[in-house]
């Protein structure tokens, strides 16, 4: 490569950006704005090492999964450098960290609660410790309050047809790979005229560590890391 250091770096960095902001389209289904700030030294990026990365996404979806905003910051990422200057795509060569901050609206929930990934969960969530024998939960909607959640859904069954069903719950950071909806209270008349239920941990896996939740009637914020394998 022919140029000064300071051509080259300028050269690489553009070259890396542009090739993460293929890479993490890829991953996603949608994405309305994203940006890719790639900074670092010349001898680190010639040998392939990224020292910093940030990220900062509008309107992103991933997996059916709806998020206003994203901002992500990564360090030592370690990249197939050479491949990416020949135009082919970039690749992890280990696995990463990544500092998250998201931002999820009370209608990116209602959008992203149509998606299997979410619903499948809230519905094998909850129906393995209602006390019901019968009926599944359809047409799920969810709402937003003071570090509260409230899921509103029709309760299918056979000798009763559909019924409104309700949840309200507290939800709390249990853990750093864990969430709590907190004693919920539910409803459905007239199979269950009020009842609250045990706690319900809500496990993220072992790739997310969880450091600050918060809710209010606009939106979830979530702070932490992800671990993103090669």
């Amino acid at each position: 490569m022919t140029g000064t250091k300071t051509e080259q770096k300028k050269l690489i960095g553009t070259v890396l950006s542009a090739a993460l902001q293929l890479w993490l389209r890829s991953q996603v289904e949608g994405v309305e704005s994203l940006k890719v700030h790639v900074g670092g030294g010349n001898r680190s990026l010639l040998k392939g090492s990224i020292p910093t990365v940030s990220v900062s996404a509008r309107a992103v979806i991933y997996q059916g999964l709806h998020l206003s905003q994203v901002v992500l910051g990564s360090s030592g990422i370690r990249i197939n450098l050479g491949q990416v200057l020949q135009g082919k795509p970039l690749q992890l060569l280990e696995a990463i960290e990544v500092d998250c901050d998201l931002q999820i609206l009370a209608s990116d929930l209602n959008a992203s609660v149509s998606s299997p990934l979410l619903a499948n969960a809230i519905t094998e969530l909850l129906e393995s410790r209602l006390p019901l024998t019968e009926g599944t939960l359809e047409n799920l909607q969810l709402r937003l309050n003071s570090d509260r959640l409230t899921l509103n859904a029709d309760l299918i069954t056979d000798t009763h047809g559909a019924i409104a069903f309700s949840l309200d719950s507290q939800l709390q950071r249990m853990s750093s790979t864990q969430l709590l909806l907190h004693q919920p209270y539910i409803k459905a008349d007239p199979l269950i005229s009020g009842t609250v239920l045990e706690s319900i941990p809500i496990e993220l896996g072992t790739d997310v560590d969880i450091e600050d939740l918060s809710i209010s009637e606009e939106q979830l914020t979530l702070r932490g890391k992800i671990w993103v394998n090669p």
